[in-house]
């Protein structure tokens, strides 16, 4: 199963930085992977550059902090991880859609978009709307969100890829995915590429350093020397330095 997990934040800041994800509701399990909140805890020492690792999936991200651009960020950092400079102090929530859910994905890929309205939906009021709300409440305000983007044409329903995700941990090559998903291999690379943004090639790439992530399984890989090319490629940095430097 991809689980995307997300754990890019310095450890010498972990105490100044809480994280935290959410399951959604059953009925949202085929398009939302999580929904998340990301906030300090006290005015941090220094700027935290939070590190984005891809996984090709979409945040539709909201800042809830005071003054901040009430407008919704839509973002995925590609085939590399993304570098964000946060500040010392800030309050986000969001929600991780599973890739393919979200409509147009190649416009998104490593390119973010703000919308200051989305699906019908005028983005400083919904902002606010959050900001006042408990955590709970938080989390059913998105999924009716998603629900609206859905009925909107904005997000899919993505009914072809949880057949694939269900089964990352056996996906080693593009045959793989062919032979789970039924398509020709033609077509299933044009869906790849209109559905999520990335090749069917990139795709598997992703799938396979975060099995790496965790599960420290590196059977995809040829060897430990292709693991950490692959690694420093994504990241910057070899995995031991990463294990140092984020939590």
């Amino acid at each position: 199963m991809h689980t995307p997990v997300q754990p890019g934040i310095p450890r010498f800041l972990q105490d100044g930085v809480f994280y935290q994800e959410h399951h959604p509701d059953p009925a949202f399990g085929d398009q939302i992977y999580c929904l998340w909140q990301l906030r300090t805890t006290y005015a941090l020492p220094s700027d935290c550059h939070y590190l984005v690792v891809p996984d090709a999936c979409i945040d539709l991200v909201f800042d809830l902090s005071e003054q901040a651009d009430q407008a919704v960020l839509v973002m995925s950092p590609g085939i590399r991880a993304l570098d964000l400079n946060l500040g010392r102090q800030f309050h986000y929530c969001g929600i991780r859609l599973y890739p393919g859910v979200w409509r147009g994905s190649q416009h998104i890929i490593a390119q973010s978009q703000t919308f200051s309205s989305l699906g019908g939906v005028d983005a400083a009021a919904f902002t606010r709307q959050l900001g006042a709300c408990s955590e709970a409440g938080q989390q059913q305000l998105l999924q009716h969100f998603v629900r609206q983007l859905t009925m909107q044409g904005i997000a899919n329903d993505a009914a072809w890829m949880p057949q694939l995700l269900a089964q990352a941990d056996r996906l080693t090559s593009v045959d793989d995915l062919v032979r789970v998903s039924g398509y020709s291999r033609r077509h299933l690379q044009r869906l790849f590429s209109e559905k999520t943004g990335f090749s069917a090639h990139d795709f598997l790439k992703i799938l396979r350093f975060h099995q790496a992530l965790t599960t420290q399984r590196l059977d995809a890989y040829a060897d430990q020397s292709h693991y950490i090319r692959e690694f420093k490629r994504i990241t910057g940095i070899t995995p031991v330095a990463f294990q140092k430097k984020y939590r």
